[in-house]
């Protein structure tokens, strides 16, 4: 009975072993799951995403009026503004935002930020479309929008604000640039338009 059951045993690894096996080698006849990106994709990555993905962060600094609003509105405080003065040579001395950082580390894609832009200053910060973040270090995910010694005087918008010029965004952004920031600038112009029109609407009171 012993040497039978030494024998079952036996039978019963091997049944095991082979199963497993089987199972590993049907995988080799299969079709793969994974993609090797981004050379075997049928479209570009950026091509496919949704219209209001949100991706890295950008500011069009020509057009930020320093109203703080995006910082204040960042739960997590990822935006980091600061305020100073430049003093021409006439001695007249004008406001200024000598840094606006962006720590894409800690951002949690919120969008809150957008939101508090566009509805309350100019849309200068908004989310692109840019996916790739991937980088050595977390330093580099620190978007530097300002860079001492450069100070950006601070924008005064119309009071017809579908006269803000949109659509070149990120003239100071040097990790975006590097990057190559990809975007649908149709798609934004229009989504933009729409908002403004809206906006631009008599509000009809309640009786």
């Amino acid at each position: 009975m012993a040497l039978l059951a030494y024998f079952e045993n036996i039978g019963r690894a091997a049944n095991t072993v082979l199963e497993g096996m089987a199972v590993t080698f049907s995988h080799l006849f299969r079709a793969p799951i994974t993609v090797q990106y981004p050379d075997k994709t049928d479209r570009p990555v950026s091509e496919m995403l949704p219209v209001r993905y949100r991706g890295l962060l950008e500011v069009q600094m020509d057009i930020c009026t320093g109203c703080k609003r995006c910082e204040r509105s960042c739960p997590i405080e990822v935006i980091a503004i600061d305020l100073g003065k430049i003093v021409h040579a006439d001695g007249k001395k004008e406001t200024s935002i000598d840094r606006f950082d962006i720590d894409m580390g800690k951002c949690m894609f919120c969008g809150l930020c957008v939101e508090a832009c566009v509805q309350e200053s100019t849309g200068a910060i908004r989310h692109t479309r840019e996916f790739e973040g991937a980088t050595p270090t977390l330093d580099s995910l620190t978007f530097r929008f300002v860079v001492a010694p450069h100070q950006q005087p601070l924008y005064k918008p119309p009071k017809d604000a579908s006269l803000i010029p949109m659509g070149d965004y990120g003239p100071y952004a040097r990790e975006a640039r590097e990057r190559g920031m990809r975007d649908n600038h149709a798609v934004l112009g229009e989504l933009r338009k729409a908002w403004f029109a809206e906006r631009a609407k008599p509000k009809v009171k309640a009786k």
